[in-house]
């Protein structure tokens, strides 16, 4: 068993940066992968499932789901393997806390102090905070959005992706291009990218040593000397410690690594098969366009056999012998 455990998969992913315990890590994660101005000194974590109003809807369920004392909203996912339209499902998680902004009754509440959890109040209300009372007055919501932040770790790359961190945001295509809007931010970490040979990568900025950490974190046998003395990773760190599991903790991640292969090897079969089967259906497709161009309309009884071809081996001895067939025979021969 490695020293550390993998961060990649859903129980390592949560041990180490949604554990409430812990904040400081998600906190630098999001302020490092962010760039943010100012660090985050503190956030609440919220409710990973997002219900909506109607029972029929379906709800949004998030890796990590947080909220600072401004009231931005952070989306953290792991995705190890690949799934069809990732994209499309971090629009779909962002539309959440969009959608909760809007307050019932189409009034909101003013405070003189931040709030994790504004009350909905239709007329003025008395909060205490502590031994101090704050009057709140209800107004007319004016669309006015905090922002969403969604962070997609990723263990694959995307489609045209070309960089391990790809920040992407409401964008005008007009000049002189500035944003749309700010209020809403998606950026996906695609860990295959990440080589710390390249200049690029360079393990003197902290977006790239999470990178190293996500990616090369069970492959470590201690520490690295560029992560001591930075207390949030060295938390980090610790937390990660398979040694430091409970028996029933390391019951879960042994149980979610197993699965997580399993779920490796069914999907590696099933490309291995689609691959197989794309290039057998290139090679029925290819004798068809050869043998049409070259000697015309193919007899039906032809065109059902090379359709009904299904080894790629004997479709490709077949192109390697297409100079030498110069009629229809020869090529009933080739295909029985």
């Amino acid at each position: 068993m490695s020293h550390f455990i993998d961060p990649t998969t859903d129980f390592g992913f949560k041990k180490i940066f949604g554990d409430e315990a812990n904040k400081e890590i998600i906190m630098g994660f999001i302020t490092d992968i962010l760039a943010l101005d100012a660090p985050l000194r503190e956030i609440n974590f919220r409710d990973k499932e997002q219900l909506p109003e109607a029972e029929e809807e379906r709800s949004g369920v998030y890796d990590i789901y947080c909220q600072d004392v401004a009231d931005n909203h952070f989306i953290v996912e792991m995705q190890k393997n690949r799934i069809p339209f990732i994209t499309d499902r971090m629009i779909y998680y962002s539309t959440f806390p969009i959608a909760a902004q809007a307050k019932k009754g189409g009034v909101q509440t003013t405070y003189s102090e931040p709030s994790f959890e504004p009350m909905l109040i239709h007329e003025a209300a008395t909060m205490t905070y502590g031994n101090k009372a704050h009057a709140a007055s209800a107004k007319p919501w004016n669309f006015r959005l905090s922002k969403v932040y969604c962070i997609a770790v990723l263990g694959y790359a995307l489609e045209g992706s070309t960089a391990a961190v790809n920040h992407n945001r409401l964008r005008n295509d007009q000049p002189p291009y500035p944003p749309f809007s700010d209020k809403l931010q998606f950026v996906t970490l695609e860990l295959p990218f990440f080589d710390e040979r390249l200049p690029e990568y360079s393990l003197d900025r902290r977006i790239n040593k999470w990178l190293y950490f996500l990616r090369y974190l069970p492959e470590l046998p201690r520490i690295p000397d560029i992560f001591t003395g930075d207390e949030v990773f060295e938390k980090a760190f610790e937390v990660a410690r398979y040694a430091k599991l409970t028996r029933k903790e390391r019951r879960r991640y042994e149980l979610n690594i197993k699965r997580m292969r399993d779920t490796y090897a069914v999907l590696e079969g099933s490309y291995e098969s689609g691959y197989e089967k794309g290039k057998i259906e290139e090679g029925q497709n290819m004798l068809q366009l050869l043998f049409s161009q070259k000697l015309g309309a193919i007899p039906s009884d032809i065109s059902e056999a090379i359709s009904g071809l299904n080894d790629i081996t004997k479709i490709r001895k077949i192109l390697a012998q297409y100079a030498a067939i110069n009629d229809w025979q020869t090529l009933r021969n080739h295909l029985n």
